[in-house]
């Protein structure tokens, strides 16, 4: 696992975190874009005009890091481009978990895991960004990708989400689905404006849970595939998504199988099974994060996942306090890491309360 600490313009970023993470670059370009290593330019290009003009129009200095993240990583900026855009343009995998408390004595938290198939492997990482023109922010990413998956701004406001398999009508064309962290981050204060900004543009047609919550409190859940949007809002202390649609717009729209359905289900009753009448705090997210049993885990391991799913990491982001904590694998066994916007020298072990 990677921490990066970059800074300056969009291109200066990507440069400094390709630098920083050029030994291992290959192994994601491997795993997302070597398909695509015999391209000319024609090709490339015409992938390019054809679906990637909304999310270049919308994320513009996007591009501009990927020409960084080339150059610092020495790879070709079309095969860098194609990694963190194009090979991504695929249906959203069956995993993620996340958890909103609105009010703990840290003030608001976002937990959330990050599960992927086993064959995949690990490559996430993370950032703490301080751009010319933008708000500084802690947030995770993938080794050789401009991704910003999750993460809290100085602003106040922490973004999470999870895949959530959709079938609606094929927008004319959409915004990369990992592009929406950059998008919301960078532009973004709360999440009023958050959700404000999501029904501007079209999303991947296959869906996702997007999780937001800010310094203040607010906290909501915007379930988006293509141009179909709806929002569910905090009506307690708590709320939670894992990979399906609860709203009365997108429900008629999954596509899970009925396997993945179930296992995102008892993820669901597990998180309110675990949170029901328990004084709400950073340390139970935690706890919750780190729920390994069945039915219901969180922390998923591939030998006896039903979908074969693995525990990346997991994360908990302060909207009020600029700080986040990550535990880089699974949180029933590995420690956790603070890192604070306010001093980000160093990493901190995070206290167990």
């Amino acid at each position: 696992m990677y921490c990066v600490k970059a800074s300056g313009t969009p291109y200066e970023i990507g440069y400094q975190t390709g630098r920083a993470t050029r030994l291992a670059v290959a192994s994601t370009v491997d795993l997302l874009a070597k398909r695509f290593r015999h391209w000319d330019e024609t090709q490339f290009q015409r992938a390019r005009d054809r679906h990637m003009a909304c999310t270049e129009r919308h994320c513009p200095q996007m591009v501009e890091e990927v020409a960084g993240l080339a150059d610092g990583a020495g790879m070709p900026f079309p095969l860098m481009y194609l990694t963190s855009f194009y090979a991504s343009m695929r249906a959203g995998l069956e995993g993620c978990s996340n958890i909103i408390f609105t009010e703990t004595p840290d003030g608001p938290v976002l937990g959330k895991t990050n599960d992927l198939p086993v064959h995949e492997g690990k490559h996430a990482m993370i950032r703490i960004l301080r751009p010319d023109n933008g708000p500084a922010m802690i947030c995770s990413s993938w080794v050789g990708t401009v991704w910003r998956g999750a993460g809290v701004n100085a602003a106040g406001l922490a973004l999470g989400g999870s895949s959530c398999l959709a079938q609606v009508p094929q927008p004319a064309e959409f915004l990369n689905p990992h592009a929406i962290g950059a998008y919301i981050l960078n532009n973004a204060q709360t999440v009023a404006e958050a959700i404000r900004l999501l029904e501007k543009v079209p999303s991947s047609p296959w869906g996702a849970n997007h999780a937001l919550a800010d310094s203040t409190g607010a906290a909501v859940i915007v379930e988006k595939a293509g141009a179909v949007q709806d929002v569910r809002y905090c009506e307690e202390p708590r709320l939670w998504c894992t990979n399906h649609a609860r709203t009365a717009q997108l429900q008629p729209f999954g596509a899970q199988t009925p396997e993945a359905l179930r296992e995102s289900t008892e993820r669901f009753a597990a998180i309110d099974r675990l949170t029901r009448e328990r004084p709400l705090t950073a340390g139970l997210a935690r706890t919750v994060m780190a729920f390994s049993d069945r039915p219901g885990a969180l922390c998923r391991y591939g030998d006896d996942d039903p979908l074969k799913y693995e525990t990346e990491c997991a994360m908990l982001l302060y909207p009020a306090r600029g700080m986040a904590e990550f535990c880089f694998s699974h949180a029933d066994r590995d420690p956790w890491h603070r890192f604070s916007l306010a001093d980000d020298e160093s990493p901190t072990p995070a206290c167990d309360a």
